[in-house]
């Protein structure tokens, strides 16, 4: 587990940035979704909000079983970051799956559940010099 940089972290809670999910299927394959319901908890903590999810849902519950990560690719403008998770929990209720579902209601979403996951590194995907460099 890292810690999110600042600068990472701000931009995951970025409303503005490009979110997408990536995440492997039982048979290998990669499946990948945007994720605009997502953010930073804290520094060590992402959520995304399960509104249909179907296919990554069922990938991120055997990620979780096996122990293997899924992906978080943020961007926005010239900033580009992919985050490395490990699923840490997946939310059906209580008082932070409440409060996030009453958000999610006011932007006429139905919040069916919330995937915590871990970041375990991150990677500069940049277009810029620094591109393709692992920062923590």
């Amino acid at each position: 587990m890292v810690a999110l940089p600042q600068d990472v972290m701000t931009l995951v809670n970025d409303k503005g940035a490009a979110k997408i999910l990536g995440t492997r299927a039982s048979n290998g394959d990669v499946h990948l979704i945007n994720v605009g319901g997502s953010g930073a908890i804290d520094p060590e903590t992402i959520f995304v909000g399960e509104i249909f999810m179907k296919a990554s849902g069922e990938n991120l519950k055997l990620a979780q079983k096996e122990k293997t990560r899924a992906s978080l690719l943020v961007s926005k403008g010239m900033q580009s970051y992919e985050i490395r998770c490990s699923v840490k929990d997946h939310l059906t209720s209580g008082p932070m799956f409440d409060q996030m579902k009453e958000t999610f209601a006011s932007m006429k979403f139905d919040l069916k559940g919330v995937w915590l996951l871990r970041p375990d590194c991150v990677w500069n995907e940049s277009p810029t010099w620094d591109g393709g460099r692992r920062m923590v």
